[in-house]
């Protein structure tokens, strides 16, 4: 690997964290002296006692590592599960699998990537991360394996695609279809009169009423900053469609101080000035689930959340799932974009195996468990839409969902996992500091600008 690369993927990932000397990804294992040691230590060694040897069989049982970051139920019963049939299937293996919240991640993969210490199985995001793991060669090409027994036609293609870069597959697509769509409790809009809004001068209508009443149209939890992302990214789609942001991450010719960045970045701060996001939104911790806590009290009428939030729902508030329901990011009076486009991406996170990784057959058999047809059934069970072609929806919202994911145009991915790293990390701090009005439109659009295209 480059030492430069992973220097600067580090430094994107973790911020004003130190970033340190390292050896890289495809460095390799021990020293001369260290395999000198042990040949001699071999020789002079005796024969071990079968009772010793007995020992050392049952102690030589093979630890595949596993970091994800599913870490609320239903999906860690889901993936106990998962892992449990693996062990029972393959005697002589162990998954040590270790969840962490989705930020806490990204800064530990960082270091483990940097430091030759990845764990054997991990998650992506594909975008611009995927594509800086290959180029610095931490992950494992998955082509052979994906095109083995057509195992990638158990996928949705697009969703497959996701996983390609230089027209090889390097992930497997394994979590949800998730997509950004705003959820709503039935209930208040109900006893307020307030019917769905179509465009977003009625969703402005709306939240006005709200605040008329004393409830916050949103709950806005953006310490975990890629919140404020959705509804930026659903403002620049609506007036300009995706070809703006295409353009603007890619050297084309309209940049990131077009007008229409101007002009979201303006909104953003119109409707925290409002009220809109509700109060103390910047210190707001989504990993807590926090603003799912608000919303089941009823202090906010509305989320705008990734469809994930759906098996939460079903786990924590399963009594009042009647009274959530969905609509789409509504269309902007004059907007090029289209109404039915989406943000999101088709498999929220997809999983990679090390190029470190000692035995890359079994690691990918690990793999399909997580995404089997039993794990499939679980997952449609907790309200999630997996990426499969055999995927099924069993309650109302995830219908809704489905449809949505059905009739759209163009699905944008998410801008944090499209950029480069560095990029991905100044979008969300500098929209987190535009949104909490420290920083001015122009200073955020040149900061979007600056990190392209250094």
């Amino acid at each position: 690997m480059e030492k430069g690369k992973v220097q600067r993927m580090i430094a994107g990932l973790l911020g004003g964290l130190m970033v340190f000397s390292l050896a890289g990804c495809g460095s390799g294992g021990g020293s001369a002296d260290t395999e000198s040691t042990d040949n001699a230590a071999a020789q002079t060694t005796p024969a071990a006692s079968e009772e010793e040897q007995n020992s050392a069989s049952e102690e030589a049982v093979k630890e595949i590592t596993l970091w994800e970051i599913q870490t609320e139920e239903p999906m860690r019963e889901i993936f106990a599960d998962s892992i449990a049939r693996f062990e029972a299937d393959h005697p002589g293996y162990k998954i040590n699998d270790v969840s962490m919240g989705s930020e806490d991640y990204k800064q530990k993969i960082a270091i483990a990537l940097g430091s030759n210490t990845a764990p054997d199985i991990f998650v992506t995001w594909t975008g611009g991360g995927m594509k800086e793991y290959i180029e610095a060669g931490c992950i494992a090409d998955l082509t052979d394996y994906m095109n083995k027994d057509n195992y990638k036609d158990y996928f949705m293609d697009a969703a497959v695609a996701q996983t390609m870069e230089d027209g090889k597959l390097w992930a497997v697509p394994v979590e949800n279809c998730s997509i950004a769509a705003i959820f709503y409790n039935k209930a208040l809009f109900e006893k307020y009169n307030i019917a769905i809004p179509k465009t977003v001068e009625e969703l402005e209508s709306v939240c006005d009423a709200f605040l008329e009443n004393g409830i916050s149209p949103f709950a806005l939890p953006n310490k975990t900053k890629y919140f404020a992302s959705m509804y930026y990214m659903y403002l620049v789609d609506r007036q300009a469609g995706p070809e703006l942001f295409e353009s603007a991450a890619n050297g084309g010719d309209r940049t990131f101080e077009d007008e229409v960045f101007t002009w979201a970045d303006n909104k953003m701060q119109e409707w925290a000035q409002k009220g809109y996001f509700g109060e103390g939104y910047n210190g707001l911790d989504g990993e807590t689930g926090i603003h799912r806590t608000m919303f089941y009290n009823e202090e906010c009428a509305m989320l705008l959340d990734g469809s994930w939030c759906v098996s939460t729902f079903y786990n924590d508030q399963p009594d009042i799932l009647g009274d959530i329901g969905v609509f789409p990011f509504p269309a902007i009076e004059g907007g090029k974009g289209d109404p039915g486009n989406l943000v999101g991406t088709l498999g929220d996170t997809f999983y990679c195996i090390s190029s470190e990784a000692e035995d890359k057959d079994i690691c990918f058999e690990a793999i399909k468990y997580l995404i089997d047809d039993t794990a499939v059934q679980k997952r449609v069970a907790a309200g999630r839409i997996p990426p499969t072609k055999n995927a099924t929806a069993e309650n109302e919202i995830s219908e809704e969902l489905m449809k949505l994911l059905q009739e759209a145009k163009s699905i944008q991915l998410w801008y944090d996992q499209y950029l480069p790293s560095d990029a991905a990390e100044i979008h969300k701090d500098s929209l987190q500091a535009l949104v909490g009005l420290s920083m001015t439109p122009e200073e955020y659009n040149k900061a979007m600008s600056d990190a392209v295209n250094k």
